[in-house]
């Protein structure tokens, strides 16, 4: 019996070291080299039409409206619009608009909101970054907390604007400090191939990346501009798809 236990104590062991290694391979995305002549555009309008299995659901803009000034920091003012089809919000209502100001020099945020009605749940979200003190003050719905947090912690509409600056190898997996509602979290992103994929932009060459904790994956452009042109998100009522269908 003796023999048996210690047998089945190494194979723990040994799993558990073998996810060890796995985590401690993944690189600091944060670190990676910024893509040559990449970079957030002012004025560039994404616009997206969505379906849950196959079915018409919606449509979501993002948006980068320009650059501006926030407690003194030079910062890229982005949004996220996304909106239920009327007929689709008979049987499911939904809304959600984020907004991010993030700095120009790091891609670090230093304020967030968000609005979203998920069905019978309404509720918004206001986060006050201090990366210098790595300090997240929160307020959701007129709760107010407050994080210690990592320096260089991105939140939840940031995150997709970091990506599509970072050079990543396919096959690597990369992580970062990520605020995903109320939680700060050690998020990761597998770069897992490349893609030709049928776009409204015509025929491109992707790079495709899938994030965790969220199930979300996202076929990128695979050229300076990183254009996410496909996300796909696991929810609650079925994979979310959305398809870039206008740039602008």
């Amino acid at each position: 019996m003796r023999g048996i236990r210690n047998s089945k104590l190494r194979i723990i062991l040994i799993l558990l070291l073998c996810f060890v290694v796995t985590v401690s391979s993944a690189q600091p995305l944060l670190e990676q080299p910024t893509i040559e002549n990449g970079s957030l555009r002012s004025g560039e309008v994404l616009e997206y039409s969505a379906k849950v299995r196959g079915i018409p659901a919606g449509t979501q803009i993002m948006q980068v409206n320009g650059k501006t000034s926030l407690d003194g920091y030079e910062v890229y003012h982005v949004e996220s619009i996304a909106r239920a089809a009327k007929l689709f919000s008979i049987f499911y209502s939904f809304s959600n608009q984020s907004e991010s100001f993030i700095s120009s020099k790091n891609l670090h945020p230093l304020q967030y909101r968000k609005k979203i009605v998920d069905g019978k749940y309404r509720g918004n979200i206001a986060v006050y970054f201090d990366q210098v003190n790595q300090v997240a003050r929160i307020v959701k719905d007129q709760k107010r907390t407050e994080l210690n947090v990592p320096a260089g912690i991105q939140d939840e509409l940031s995150i997709i604007y970091l990506l599509r600056t970072k050079e990543m190898e396919v096959g690597q997996s990369y992580e970062f400090p990520a605020l995903i509602g109320t939680e700060a979290l050690n998020a990761s992103v597998k770069v897992l191939r490349t893609e030709k994929l049928k776009t409204a932009l015509g025929t491109l060459k992707t790079i495709v990346v899938k994030a965790i904790p969220r199930d979300i994956t996202i076929w990128l452009t695979h050229d300076s501009a990183r254009i996410p042109v496909r996300i796909e998100a696991s929810t609650k009522i079925g994979k979310l798809v959305f398809n870039l269908k206008e740039m602008r």
